[in-house]
């Protein structure tokens, strides 16, 4: 595999009017794990909306490889200055519904996480967060709206290394998680919860209303998850998160074969992968603790996760 040159210095120390005119040209190649993209936006509202939400991402120069191209424009006259309007080019075969302008960081958002799911076929990929404290890597898969990225998105800023919560990375061969830190994509009732947890409005984008989903908000994962976003972790447990605002907190063990089903369940390309997709997941199953935690808040889902670390450490 070719080594690509990390450039030092970030978006913050970069000169703005540089960094603008690459996404307003040829594009410019953001790197977030293993995952390089080249990213062109045609309207500045987004190009300052995208630098805001990746300040502290790592940036390539060239030449590098590029995996994906993600380009934001105007199909026309007319949608670009009267009632803008955005299109996504993924250079993939999609047909993505054109967004308003304000909402152009969801359409780039839901442009990288297209690329990713329908053509990454480097690792095995879970529909999942991921987060590690003192090497205990953490697999939380789940399905739409059982509180994964809530979860994972407390558990980045209380102490522990995010390393996604969208896109669990797993490298077959060496049975290593690898990070994937883009932003957290947290839903309606949960941006609340979380902007009360972190207690400072600086790593959040604004407020995303009338979306497919509701209403939508961005929240950057910490700094030290960025700088660390090279660093792989093995898993040691699988903990499958329930909300139920009605429930009494509750953590129920899985049978190896449920655990193995399950995260067949989860993975977007384990089809794609084959045999070694079954082996790396058969050795998961075999040799990490799963479990499913029910919890009716954040806080008690975070106690939950570190009652189950304490029974791996034990």
């Amino acid at each position: 595999m070719a080594t690509r040159q990390m450039v030092s210095a970030k978006v913050s120390t970069l000169n703005p009017g540089t960094i603008k005119q690459h996404l307003s040209g040829g594009g410019v190649l953001v790197a977030i794990g293993p995952v390089c993209t080249r990213v062109s936006i045609e309207f500045p509202s987004i190009r300052e909306e995208f630098l805001q939400l990746y300040h502290g991402y790592p940036f390539l120069k060239g030449p590098a490889i590029t995996d994906y191209y993600l380009n934001v424009y105007a199909r026309n006259f007319y949608r670009r200055y009267i009632r803008p309007q955005v299109a996504v080019n993924t250079l993939m075969n999609n047909d993505f519904v054109p967004l308003p302008e304000s909402m152009g960081m969801v359409a780039v958002e839901m442009g990288m996480n297209w690329q990713v799911a329908f053509g990454w076929k480097s690792h095995i990929l879970f529909h999942a967060g991921v987060v590690e404290k003192d090497g205990i890597g953490v697999i939380i898969p789940a399905v739409s709206g059982s509180g994964k990225s809530t979860l994972s998105a407390g558990l980045a800023y209380d102490g522990w290394r995010f390393l996604s919560d969208e896109f669990g990375m797993l490298e077959a061969r060496t049975g290593e998680l690898l990070p994937y830190p883009r932003p957290v994509s947290l839903k309606n009732e949960s941006i609340a919860v979380l902007k009360e947890w972190v207690g400072s409005d600086i790593p959040f984008s604004r407020e995303y209303t009338g979306t497919p989903k509701g209403t939508i908000c961005y929240l950057r994962p910490p700094d030290a998850s960025l700088k660390a976003m090279k660093e792989p972790v093995k898993p040691r447990l699988v903990i499958h998160p329930v909300f139920n605002p009605d429930a009494r907190p509750e953590i129920r063990p899985l049978t190896k074969t449920m655990a193995f089903f399950r995260l067949v369940r989860s993975s977007a390309n384990y089809g794609d992968i084959g045999a070694p997709a079954f082996h790396a997941l058969s050795k998961i199953a075999e040799e990490c603790i799963s479990c499913e935690i029910t919890y009716s808040s954040l806080e008690e889902a975070i106690q939950l996760v570190n009652e189950v670390v304490g029974r791996c450490r034990s």
